[in-house]
């Protein structure tokens, strides 16, 4: 009973996370078409930047046509994408204090930058042969819900999909 406990206790926040995130979506305020599960096999980074993956699940929120949001013990991340052209004609200012990743949506282990190097993403990305790329954002686990649905319009804004 004591592993039940406490896999209870590890993911009680995540489930909590989630279905806030889907009443501010959905039922408060309209206009998003989700779903969402517990999925695993999720890749990170570890500490000599090699990419591994998770056995564990996670809960996943797909909203429909915009992005996933996987809500991790460590960061919550919204996965979305951009066209080539876009991703080259993108300014990056405008998500300003937001950290993200841009990958390959073929080759998915396949780094094209992030926040640090965001000036250099055009170059890189226009030398590549995938025609579409995921840009993951990183935000804070104490991410309310309304911080949620106020990205979600961001990425709207600015022409992200998945």
């Amino acid at each position: 009973m004591a592993l039940r406990d406490e896999l209870n206790s590890l993911y009680r926040p995540l489930d909590q996370k989630a279905r806030e995130f889907i009443a501010s979506f959905v039922k408060l305020h309209g206009g998003f078409r989700v779903t969402s599960g517990f999925f695993n096999g999720h890749s990170h980074k570890n500490e000599a930047g090699n990419y591994q993956e998770d056995a564990y699940p996670i809960p996943v929120i797909s909203v429909m046509g915009l992005c996933d949001i996987e809500i991790d013990f460590d960061a919550i991340t919204f996965t979305a994408k951009l066209k080539k052209g876009q991703i080259t004609d993108f300014d990056w200012r405008k998500l300003s204090g937001v950290p993200f990743e841009v990958y390959g949506v073929e080759d998915y282990l396949c780094d094209y930058g992030n926040s640090q190097d965001a000036a250099q993403i055009k170059g890189v990305v226009s030398s590549s042969k995938e025609t579409e790329f995921f840009v993951t954002f990183s935000f804070p686990t104490d991410t309310n819900g309304e911080q949620a649905l106020r990205f979600l319009r961001t990425l709207q804004k600015y022409g992200f999909y998945y």
